[in-house]
């Protein structure tokens, strides 16, 4: 049941992290652009969104309208767009739009959803990929929390439910560790793998730590 949960649960995590981080920066490639109110609106947003408790508001969703993981998914990525990555990527762009190729670009009269995605995004997606790996474990651990504490999808073998039906039937009082033991492994060995891996990518994409 373990591996059979393995694809779910990672798909869970990567299409989380992939769906947050890609529109999260273009969010913010249009709010430096545009910048003036569409700027300070996306600010406004982001900083209402920030001070709002994220686990509590999963739990109510899972509570109260379903505990299906894409619905649980969507809300995920819903409540992560206008997050800490918003600043962050802002004030990366607020350096790219700066740059001469912007203002050639500009001169010769590109337009500006062409400068947003041909020029200023693919600038800094080299610096956001170790980030974007990173972020899945996070998101991994998360639905396998929510599993954890009964909120995990009944039809599907994520290995954060796995754990809950053995908490449910007692594995521990009978003896069968194996059943809490091995979604725990994996999911350690996840955490640790996708870390490794999003450091290596930061030393090769950083030119700063690849002395280090």
């Amino acid at each position: 049941a373990s591996l059979w949960g393995t694809p779910l649960t990672l798909s869970f995590g990567l299409i989380a992290a992939l769906g947050t981080t890609v529109t999260t920066m273009i969010i913010a490639a249009v709010g430096v652009w545009y910048g003036g109110w569409v700027d300070g609106l996306i600010q406004r947003i982001t900083e209402v969104n920030l001070v709002l408790p994220f686990l509590p508001m999963l739990i109510m969703i899972g509570t109260f309208y379903s505990r299906s993981i894409w619905v649980i998914l969507l809300s995920v990525v819903a409540l992560s767009i206008f997050g800490a990555g918003i600043k962050t990527f802002r004030a990366v762009f607020m350096q790219v739009k700066e740059s001469p190729y912007i203002e050639a670009a500009k001169a010769y009269g590109a337009s500006n959803m062409r400068i947003i995605f041909r020029y200023m995004i693919p600038r800094i997606i080299p610096m956001l990929i170790p980030g974007f790996v990173i972020l899945i474990p996070n998101y991994v651990f998360l639905e396998s929390s929510l599993a954890i504490l009964g909120l995990g999808d009944p039809s599907v073998p994520t290995w954060g439910k796995i754990v809950d039906e053995a908490r449910k039937n007692g594995a521990l009082f009978q003896g069968w560790y194996y059943w809490i033991l091995q979604p725990s492994a994996l999911l350690m060995i996840t955490g640790l793998a996708f870390a490794m891996v999003g450091f290596a990518l930061d030393r090769v994409f950083n030119p700063r730590l690849r002395g280090q």
